[in-house]
């Protein structure tokens, strides 16, 4: 339990720093734009890359098994969001990013430290594996939500290097193809500032708005709620009745779809100028949320 309130107020005290660089004017609004470009398209996706060459053999029928749960989850996901904006009679202008508050959680980038703290080295394997089509949504799907775009969608819009380099990691794992050590190492080196990078982000948002604003919005607490609360409790309940799975392979599916709303949310608000500031709202409101939430969830487990 000590590890997982370690993790948080490492997390806390990177908030905090961006929150005083931007107030110093060492972080410009511009430069909070520039990191968040470049943590989207080039240092998360690596992350990513350098999970799968780490990851050590494992049961393959389990492997497949645990990332047809992730995928099956992930379908399903968006029908569950969109019911969720409509029942919060969310205003059009903010549905795409209700939709992904509810769609994708923080699983990597808080995820990974915390089910790390509670499960060991390996629920970092398995942790990667159910959330691979995390990445593949979130570059194709996600970046649509959140560029206001009500056009259909469109094959062009996958042309880019997270949902190119995400699709390259899925490559590799089930090819099992050698990716030379300089080169994974190279990769681990450059996505492993992505938590640094992404907390500053929020931190320096953070400094732009009015504190009171994260808690004045009953609508951002129902969110809160779903995301924090319900989401877990259908995970779990789901995963228990089914008995195909073991309580840690349960354990890790729980606690990682429970996390607060994916940072990720933010740096792709401020590279598509969409709503930064409702998205920097809802990461702030539901991490403060799950300082209550994933002690519980540790506790259980």
């Amino acid at each position: 339990m000590n590890h997982v309130y370690g993790t948080m107020a490492q997390l806390g005290l990177l908030i905090l720093l961006g929150c005083v660089l931007r107030n110093r004017a060492m972080l410009s609004h511009q430069g909070i734009r520039e990191l968040s470009s470049l943590a989207v398209n080039i240092t998360c996706p690596l992350l990513v890359i350098a999970s799968v060459c780490r990851m050590e053999s494992a049961d393959s029928g389990t492997v497949l098994l645990f990332f047809g749960l992730g995928a099956t989850i992930y379908l399903l996901l968006p029908f569950f969001a969109h019911a969720c904006t409509v029942l919060l009679h969310v205003a059009p202008d903010e549905r795409g990013a209700y939709d992904f508050m509810f769609i994708f959680a923080n699983t990597e980038l808080l995820g990974f430290p915390i089910v790390q703290a509670l499960f060991g080295d390996e629920a970092i394997f398995y942790t990667a594996i159910i959330h691979m089509p995390f990445d593949l949504l979130a570059y194709s799907y996600g970046l649509r939500l959140m560029s206001g775009e009500k056009q259909p969608f469109e094959l062009r819009t996958l042309w880019n290097p997270g949902f190119l380099l995400t699709v390259l990691a899925i490559a590799i794992y089930f090819s099992g193809i050698q990716v030379p050590d300089i080169l994974s190492d190279t990769c681990y080196l450059i996505g492993n500032i992505t938590t640094p990078i992404s907390m500053l982000i929020l931190g320096g948002n953070l400094a732009e708005i009015a504190w009171r604003r994260i808690f004045t919005d009953g609508r951002l607490y129902a969110m809160a709620a779903v995301r924090l609360a319900v989401v877990p409790s259908v995970i779990y309940v789901l995963l228990t009745a089914l008995g195909r799975f073991s309580p840690t392979l349960v354990g890790i599916a729980t606690v990682t779809f429970g996390m607060p709303v994916g940072s990720m949310i933010v740096m792709f608000a401020n590279e598509r100028g969409y709503q930064t500031e409702l998205s920097t709202r809802a990461v702030s409101l539901t991490t403060l949320g799950s300082l209550l939430t994933i002690p519980l969830m540790a506790w259980w487990f």
